[in-house]
C-alpha cells in the first residue's frame, strides 16, 4: 500500500485518500465544497479466475452521486500508470468517474494462462479483463450503467471498440488501434461486410500519419465498422499511442470533448 499511496501524491493540490473498497464505499461523507478525490485500488476477478488490478477514481464530493464512468485501458507492454493525471484530474472535473486498469500479465494484475503475444489476438483472454471491470463498477454506487465510456491505446483501442459492439459502452476514443488485434479480439474483418453486422457509432478514433499500418488499418475501421456521429483525427507523427499523446498533448481535449459532448 506505501507505493500506491507514494504514486499518488503526484496529485498536486489534490488530497488524496485510499482505501480498497468498491465504487460504494463509506467514505464519502465531504463538504459539498470538497475538491479533494476519492481513490479505491481493488482487485477484480475476471470469469477465467484472472485477478485484474484497477484503480477508481472520484471527486469526493459526488461519490454517490450518479456520474458517467470513463475507463482507460493501456496498451501492450504498458500499464495503467501510462494515463496522466491531468487526463485523470480534468474528467473528474467534467463530472465523471474514471477507473484504470492493469490488463492480465502487465502491470499488477495477475499472469495469464497463455504465451503473452497471444493476449493481441485471443478473444477468450483481454476482453475478460474490461468485462470484469465493467460488471464491477456497474454493481457500485454512483455509476450511470447508462453512460460508460472507454478511451484506450493500441490494444487499449480494440478493446474499447469491443466495448461498444458487446458491452454497451455508449462513447469510445481509439488511439491508434491495429487491424489485426481489432480483428482478433472481436471477431469482425472485412469478410463479413456483405452480412448484417453491428455498427456503432459515437466513436472518435485518433492515429499519427506514418505510424507504420497503424493509420491506414485505423482508417478501414473507422470506414467499414463506425457510423456517425464519428470522428477521426490524424497527427503529422510516426509515435504510438502513449507516445503520441505525449507529443500532442491536445489528444487529452479531445478525449474529455468527446466525452463531455457524447455522454
Amino acid at each position: 500500500m506505501k507505493h500506491i499511496i507514494i504514486s499518488l501524491l503526484s496529485f498536486s493540490m489534490l488530497i488524496v485518500s485510499c482505501s480498497s473498497k468498491k465504487p460504494n464505499g463509506n467514505e464519502n461523507s465531504s463538504a459539498a465544497n470538497d475538491t479533494s478525490v476519492y481513490f479505491s485500488n481493488q482487485m477484480v476477478k475476471t470469469s477465467d479466475d484472472i485477478n485484474i488490478s484497477t484503480d477508481f477514481y472520484s471527486m469526493k464530493k459526488s461519490l454517490d452521486e450518479v456520474q458517467p464512468l470513463i475507463i482507460l485501458i493501456h496498451q501492450f507492454n504498458s500499464n495503467k500508470e501510462q494515463w496522466g493525471k491531468e487526463l485523470i484530474e480534468s474528467l473528474l472535473k467534467s463530472g465523471m468517474k474514471v477507473i484504470t486498469y492493469d490488463i492480465r500479465s502487465h502491470g499488477k494484475s495477475a499472469q495469464a494462462k497463455v504465451e503473452f503475444n497471444k493476449l493481441l489476438s485471443d478473444p477468450e483472454q483481454t476482453p475478460k479483463d474490461l468485462i470484469a471491470v465493467m460488471q464491477w463498477a456497474k454493481a457500485g454506487k454512483g455509476i450511470d450503467s447508462a453512460r460508460i465510456g472507454i478511451a484506450g491505446t493500441s490494444i487499449g483501442g480494440s478493446l474499447a471498440l469491443y466495448g461498444a459492439i458487446y458491452l454497451n459502452a455508449k462513447a469510445i476514443v481509439c488511439i491508434s488501434v491495429g487491424k489485426p488485434t481489432f480483428e482478433g479480439l472481436t471477431g469482425l474483418s472485412d469478410k463479413l461486410m456483405s452480412r448484417p453486422i453491428k455498427r456503432i457509432s459515437n466513436v472518435l478514433m485518433i492515429c499519427g500519419i506514418n505510424d507504420g499500418t497503424y493509420n491506414k488499418e485505423s482508417r478501414e475501421i473507422f470506414n467499414n465498422f463506425v457510423m456517425e456521429p464519428r470522428d477521426y483525427k490524424e497527427f503529422e507523427s510516426d509515435k504510438h499511442g502513449k507516445d503520441l499523446i505525449k507529443d500532442y498533448p491536445g489528444i487529452n481535449d479531445l478525449i474529455i470533448n468527446w466525452f463531455k459532448t457524447k455522454l
